[in-house]
């Protein structure tokens, strides 16, 4: 079952103090210990349920600590654990993927004893261990309801996907979302990456009776209530999330009659190790595309045929972006205009928001805005930068997953080989 609705955040920012949190271990099957943080509410209010908030490295940020004081201010208690901090991992896509969900198990197991009810919560990544450690602990337990005192789980832009091997490969769901059968409620900002593959993440929930809630919020970007550089909108959004997710648990409330029971049996998933630099691939044919830069000068994909292109997906707030663009500055340099040229593509930012980042950035090639994403679903972009070379045919021949120097002597050996082909 499914609902949907959407929501538009508006507010003002709280400046409240942070309390203090008491702390506390929890033991895994495996001796592992994790360390769970409790924020106690401001005030007692018996029918919140205790939020079971497992964050990737981002409980110290400052925006974290505001939702937290919120949340306590609206009578939410809240326990955290970093499951990454735990275990002394760094914060990188595949340690997260590699994680069993034993440390969610046992925390949700203290939750079962120790509250009235709970509500576990996670983003981005971190949503797919709280699917596994929830299937586990369910498990173990066998509750009538077979969910015990959760109440629902709440996953902010939930990536569930393996990450794919190389740049334009379509991502591939873990078994776990198929085998998942639990109350949930999705939040999916209509700017997040993985926003064209929703319908497809909502129907593998669905396969064994999980209960679904989504909530579509516009003009939001993944993290939004998390970024160190918020948008007005963004820090309105965030000013309001607290009384949002109080509207978000009421919407999910399941009927007490409906048992959950999540599948026993579940094909096992080795988390994928990208390719790394510039990965030759089976030739394709690159798909056109028609897009406008800032200036409203419209350029279409197939227009640059005869020529090897650099397709390059992009975003300013994306680190490693930044980082590649002067060596890519410097490869255009390299060869002639009529041979060999950069074609770039702006993931879903504003005309004004690219305008001021190029007034800081000197690029030396077009810009184009794809300001609905649908550019980039198309070429299955889903982390940034993404780029692919394309030969003088129009044909994909190589794809990078990662920012690299595009100057190296290598880059420039397969670009010479591509130009030489149409001679």
């Amino acid at each position: 079952m499914r609902v949907m609705f959407s929501v538009f955040a508006v507010g003002l920012m709280l400046m409240a103090s942070f309390a203090k949190a008491e702390s506390f271990f929890v033991e895994t099957e495996s001796g592992e210990e994790v360390a769970v943080n409790v924020f106690p509410a401001t005030f007692a209010e018996e029918l919140k349920p205790t939020l079971v908030w497992f964050t990737e490295g981002y409980a110290d940020r400052s925006s974290f600590k505001q939702v937290i004081t919120q949340l306590n201010d609206a009578g939410f208690t809240i326990w955290q654990a970093d499951l990454l901090e735990s275990y002394f991992l760094q914060r990188t896509p595949t340690n997260v993927r590699k994680l069993t969900g034993e440390g969610i198990a046992a925390v949700l197991e203290k939750a079962q004893s120790e509250t009235v009810s709970f509500v576990p919560v996670s983003t981005g990544r971190m949503s797919l261990i709280l699917l596994r450690g929830a299937r586990l602990w369910q498990l173990q337990n066998e509750f009538e309801n077979g969910i015990g005192k959760l109440k629902q789980a709440v996953i902010f832009f939930p990536n569930l996907y393996d990450a794919p091997e190389k740049a334009g490969d379509a991502p591939q769901l873990f078994p776990i979302v198929s085998a998942t059968s639990l109350p949930l409620t999705v939040i999916q900002p209509l700017e997040g990456t993985y926003r064209w593959k929703l319908l497809e993440t909502l129907n593998q929930l669905e396969k064994h009776g999980s209960y679904i809630t989504t909530v579509t919020i516009p003009e939001m970007r993944d993290w939004y209530f998390l970024r160190r550089d918020p948008s007005p909108v963004e820090q309105k959004a965030s000013a309001e999330l607290a009384s949002q997710i109080s509207a978000w648990l009421d919407v999910g409330t399941v009927n007490p009659a409906v048992k959950f029971q999540p599948k026993r049996e579940m094909k096992s998933a080795q988390v994928t190790e990208k390719l790394k630099g510039l990965v030759e691939v089976t030739p394709r044919m690159a798909s056109d595309f028609t897009l406008t830069d800032i200036a409203q000068h419209s350029l279409s994909l197939s227009e640059k045929n005869g020529k090897v292109i650099l397709l390059n997906f992009w975003a300013s707030w994306c680190p490693p972006c930044v980082k590649e663009i002067p060596s890519m500055n410097r490869l255009a340099q390299s060869f002639q205009p009529e041979q060999f040229e950069i074609v770039s593509v702006n993931f879903k930012e504003t005309s004004q928001t690219i305008r001021d980042f190029l007034a800081q950035v000197h690029v030396d090639f077009p810009v184009l805005v794809d300001i609905d994403g649908k550019v980039s679903a198309d070429y299955e972009i889903f982390s940034f930068p993404s780029s692919f070379l394309i030969d003088t045919n129009g044909r994909i021949r190589y794809s990078v997953n990662a920012a690299i120097e595009w100057d190296e002597p290598q880059v420039q050996t397969v670009i010479e080989q591509l130009i030489s082909e149409k001679e």
